[in-house]
This record gives C-alpha cells, structure tokens and sequence, in this order.
C-alpha cells in the first residue's frame, strides 16, 4: 500500500519549493520584487496623468533658466552655470518633492503599514520610490538641455553630468525623508517637501560660483551639497573631466543623508 502521507509532504515540498521561486521570502529577487512593486503602486496612477507631469517637471525648472539668462551678463560660461544651477535645482526639486510627498501620503494613508507588514526592506521601498520619481527628474534634465541647446547654450557634456545628477538626487532625497519624517500631519508633511529643495537652492551658489557668492553665502556654499553638484555640472557641460573632487564631497554626502533618512523612515506597524 502506498505511502500517502509522504507522498503529500513531497508534493507540499514541491509546491512550497516553486512558491518560493515564483516568489522569495528573503534574498536579492525578493528585494528586487519588492522594489518593483513600489515602483508599480506609484508607476500605474501616473500613466493616468503623465501628461501632468511632464509638463510640471518641465514647467517647474525652465522658467528659472530663462529668467535667470535675460538678467545675467552674455557670457558662454556664465550662461553654462546657468544651466548648471537650474539642472541642479530642477532635478533635487522635481525628484526630492516626489520622494517626500509619496513617503508622506503613504504614512498618513495607511499605505505604508501594508508595505512593512509585507515584509518589505526599507532600502527596497526607498529604491522603488526613487526608480519612481527619476522619471520626473529624467524628463526635466532632457528638457532642460534640449531648450539649452535651441538657446544656443555652449555644452559639451562628459561622462560626469549622470553622477553628479544621480549623487545630487541621492542626497537631496535622504534630506527630505529625514525631515519629512518629524511631519505631524499629511499637510505639513506636503509643504515641508516642496520648500526644502527650494530654499536649500535659494541658500546654495549653483547660480553663481562660490568666489562670486555675498560673505554669507560663501560660508553656506561651503556646506551646501548642491554648490559641489553645480560645480561638477558647470565642469561637465564645458567639457571638462577633472570632477573627482565634487563627486567624492556628493558621494559622502549621499551616503550620509541616506543613512539618515533610513534611519528616521518610520518602518513598525502602528
């Protein structure tokens, strides 16, 4: 007579076997999932309203660049910092409101007891977020540089203007969620995302260079990551390759600003 009962706990091994193929408990593929299921909980409502969108991420950042360009001297490296500035400010903004505004919406809406009791990683849910909110700071950067070269900007990008971007987008985004996270409410938490970009711009010299920067400035310039981002910017659209030095300032800043706002990222059911 057949042994049924072992027969049933090998199909159950198997069954579980697949299941956990199809879909890990633990290890990269779970955290890639993960990730990506973040990214598809925000991703499906844009494709609604990515029109929206692309015209907020675009709308948002060129009228600095031509504001700034009817007031400032018609100088070829006066206008590429210009540029720089307003690549720097359009991206930190677009992509650091984003972040912020989707970790506090879904914090005050539940959603984000849903994520933790998945179980999902912080670093899964914080890298769907931003895989998410580059699309914004994808289009403005293409915006940006497709009206710069109509203007008759003089740009001549190297290898170094996705880095600087991508460490400039790191930090700004660790910032926000590290402050953001004191938010009392989803109102205040909005408002907090959309003047932290803004006013750490309007403090930082990426308009300008820091020997052009007003006594106080300078000292802010010195502290500012967004200065450092501007000036490996500035450097890569003029063609230049020696950025090693602002790229390892926005690197530690990166890592720093991250570690916080992981570290602050309210992740335990309530």
């Amino acid at each position: 007579m057949p042994d049924t009962t072992s027969a049933n706990r090998d199909a159950t091994s198997r069954n579980l076997a697949a299941a956990d193929r199809l879909y890990p408990t633990s290890g990269v593929k779970k955290f890639v999932l993960d990730a990506a299921s973040v990214f598809e909980i925000s991703f499906i409502p844009f494709l609604k309203q990515w029109y929206i969108s692309v015209l907020l991420a675009s709308g948002t950042a060129l009228p600095w660049f031509y504001v700034t360009r009817a007031i400032a001297p018609d100088d070829p490296q006066v206008v590429r910092r210009l540029m720089a500035g307003t690549l720097v400010f359009g991206v930190t903004f677009s992509v650091g409101m984003l972040v912020g505004q989707n970790a506090v919406a879904q914090r005050f809406l539940g959603n984000l007891r849903l994520l933790i009791s998945m179980p999902m990683s912080k670093g899964a849910y914080v890298l769907g977020s931003l895989a998410f909110s580059s699309i914004s700071g994808t289009v403005t950067v293409l915006v940006l540089l497709g009206f710069g070269l109509v203007a008759g900007v003089g740009i001549n990008p190297t290898w170094g203007l996705a880095p600087a971007l991508i460490l400039a987008v790191l930090t700004v985004a660790g910032l926000t969620m590290f402050v953001v996270s004191f938010a009392p409410s989803l109102q205040v938490g909005n408002l907090t995302t959309g003047l932290l970009s803004l006013v750490l711009a309007a403090l930082s010299p990426v308009y300008f260079t820091i020997e052009q920067a007003p006594l106080l400035l300078k000292f802010l310039g010195y502290v500012s990551p967004l200065r450092y981002a501007a000036d490996a910017i500035e450097k890569s659209l003029s063609g230049q390759h020696d950025i090693w030095i602002e790229l390892a300032v926005l690197a530690g800043f990166a890592v720093v600003t991250m570690s916080l706002g992981l570290w602050r990222l309210p992740w335990r059911e309530r």
